[in-house]
């Protein structure tokens, strides 16, 4: 292959990162799902102008999303040979995806590169594609760029939104999903790349089904569900405890990401806005919608109602959603906890910003400022992630450097590489 990545690592360690993602193919949930299901499975139609069309259980979304996935694929040979990139990773010639980086401004690799350069850059880039997608190749890739460990997200956005009405179907898919991960990825393959199966807790029944049949196939270091409620209800209802309570004991931590969010987007109808969700959203529900509301009311719940009390082997990770919002939610949650707001299951024992700095953890988005979030929090909580190979994300970590220049040897060690060891229970 030709390396993506030509530079090492000037760290002098190997990194671990806390958000990489991959892209099940759509055969994937009717080729994993149980025989008896297969009528609804999802599906996808492919149209002669290149667009699709996904069928959930059999039946076409009546509001498309369009913005459902990110598609890796940047495009043949014989075009990239043609066509130039511009610094956003698009061209005129080719319909495509963004490339790795191409969607970051400072840290934007294609910034100051001539046409010559983007297109060896895109190149490149086309020629690391098919080691993506299945482990081994993948672990290579994670070896040209530094990184030891990685958490692999892998889902498509939204699916609990599509089977709103339709629980069968939902867990369905979830299933064949999880099963597909298991067979192709494994969990936790070489103790390196952990591939988080996906919960819903729409149903407790559900939730815990899912659960057995993962660990009958392998108990995975991390699971990862929606951010937000799963659907209407939230995973850290005692409803769920017989779930948590497995996982309290069997080691296994919970992480969510931007890409699982759910319903807030139906919050705009309020307003005379379309029910949208991600990169459809306009710029009022990208606003107050997007990344930063999801991620507070998740971290808001899992302390505020008692999770951590309840089961104090479990950690939260949340890959993808920044740390804007942290030092506000932080503030709001202490606020309430001194004017004796109670928790609603169970006590907090301790202010919220203390569980937080104790139970969670929260990767910045890469430009993001790191002093001032750690200014809040402390190094602690903090884990690094690239998001590659989406097209805000970074193709070369070490390009991170640079913001790691306030931190001490040891921080900067903590935040790229011991926190997330740490949170998979792997070594440091």
């Amino acid at each position: 292959m030709s390396a993506l990545i030509e530079s090492e690592t000037e760290l002098g360690y190997l990194i671990n990162d806390a958000d990489e993602h991959s892209t099940p193919p759509v055969s994937a949930y009717l080729d994993y799902i149980d025989p008896d299901k297969r009528h609804v499975a999802i599906t996808v139609i492919n149209r002669a102008n290149g667009a699709h069309e996904y069928l959930w259980g059999g039946k076409p979304d009546p509001s498309p999303v369009k913005s459902l996935g990110h598609e890796q694929v940047v495009g043949s040979s014989e075009v990239l040979a043609s066509f130039g990139v511009d610094e956003r990773g698009r061209s005129e010639e080719l319909a495509a995806a963004p490339m790795p980086g191409s969607l970051l401004t400072k840290l934007n690799p294609l910034k100051g590169l001539d046409v010559e350069g983007r297109k060896e850059f895109a190149q490149r880039y086309r020629e690391l594609q098919p080691m993506l997608d299945n482990p081994s190749d993948r672990l290579v890739v994670m070896d040209s760029q530094g990184i030891e460990a990685a958490v692999n997200f892998a889902a498509l956005p939204g699916i609990e939104v599509h089977f709103e009405d339709d629980y069968d179907a939902l867990y369905a898919n979830l299933n064949a999903l999880n099963r597909y991960l298991g067979e192709v990825w494994g969990y936790n393959h070489q103790n390196r790349l952990f591939t988080p199966p996906f919960i819903s807790f729409a149903d407790p029944a559900g939730a815990l089904d899912q659960l057995d049949r993962i660990m009958k196939f392998e108990v995975p270091k991390v699971i990862q569900t929606s951010t937000g409620p799963s659907m209407h209800t939230s995973p850290f209802r005692p409803d769920n405890d017989r779930f948590w309570s497995i996982c309290n004991e069997a080691g296994i931590q919970l992480a969510t990401h931007l890409g699982s969010v759910t319903r807030y987007g139906a919050q705009g109808v309020e307003w005379n806005e379309d029910e949208v969700i991600l990169g459809d959203m306009s710029a009022f529900q990208w606003v107050f919608y997007y990344g930063d509301r999801p991620a507070m009311e998740t971290v808001g719940a899992a302390i505020l109602q008692g999770w951590f009390n309840r089961f104090p082997n479990m950690r939260l990770m949340l890959a993808e959603q920044g740390t804007v919002w942290l030092p506000y939610l932080l503030r709001k949650m202490d606020h309430a906890y001194m004017m004796g707001r109670k928790a609603t299951w169970g006590t907090l024992e301790m202010r919220p910003s203390e569980y937080f700095r104790e139970f969670c953890f929260v990767a910045p988005f890469p430009e993001e400022n790191l002093e001032r979030v750690i200014a809040a929090v402390g190094t602690k909580p903090i884990v690094f992630g690239t998001d590659f190979p989406h097209g805000e994300g970074l193709p070369d970590p070490s390009a991170y450097l640079g913001q790691l220049t306030g931190l001490s040897e040891d921080d900067s060690r903590s935040v790229m590489r011991g926190n997330l060891a740490r949170f998979l229970g792997i070594e440091d």
